[in-house]
């Protein structure tokens, strides 16, 4: 005799774990929902040593650093491409836009370089300084509170400039410049450009 227990039961079900699923997936377990996350590609936590894929020497892989999987070779981290195959991809005719899709647990996350900037006031509504495209729907101080909780979730460092069209934000002390950071900072005041720090999100 064959006893089928009953299958689990989700409230909502998050295909893809990148930095929108991730993020959709936090809010609803917060809000006390049963969430199922479905992801295309395989598991990956970077702090198992056999994933760790990064900084080796070419002669370190089977294939000489070659992939079957990876675009950029055996010991990029991230399992996906531009072009995935079985997977159609179209686009507008006459035009070109190629979107990199990692297919991996935490997708594009796991490769996102921690910058941290916020669409400014002419983002939303660019048609207005150029006569291009459309208008955003919504405007900045739409968006404004959803930014401001990020930061304070995620923590981003910066420092506070009031520039027009970068908008300030919740923000960490800035970590202290490097050598050639300071090089550069000095030729840059020399040169009358401004310097300010980069908005990262990176705990200092």
């Amino acid at each position: 005799m064959q006893i089928k227990e009953q299958s689990t039961v989700y409230d909502a079900i998050i295909v893809g774990s990148g930095a929108g699923g991730g993020m959709a997936t936090k809010v609803l377990a917060d809000a006390g929902l049963k969430v199922a996350v479905v992801e295309a590609g395989p598991f990956f936590d970077p702090a198992l040593p056999e994933h760790q894929t990064q900084l080796k020497w070419p002669y370190e892989s089977p294939r000489r650093g070659a992939a079957t999987v990876r675009p950029f070779g055996d010991f990029d981290a991230a399992y996906g491409g531009w072009e995935i195959k079985g997977q159609p991809y179209t686009q507008k005719n006459g035009t070109r836009f190629d979107w990199f899709r990692s297919q991996m647990l935490g997708g594009r996350t796991n490769h996102w370089g921690r910058i941290s900037l916020r669409f400014g006031p002419k983002d939303f509504k660019h048609k207005d300084v150029d006569g291009l495209g459309e208008n955003w729907p919504i405007g900045y101080e739409d968006i404004k509170p959803y930014y401001d909780r990020v930061d304070k979730l995620l923590g981003v460092f910066g420092s506070k400039e009031n520039l027009p069209n970068d908008p300030d934000g919740f923000f960490l002390p800035p970590p202290k410049p490097r050598l050639h950071e300071l090089y550069y900072i000095k030729g840059a005041r020399k040169a009358g450009v401004p310097v300010f720090p980069s908005r990262l999100s990176m705990l200092t």
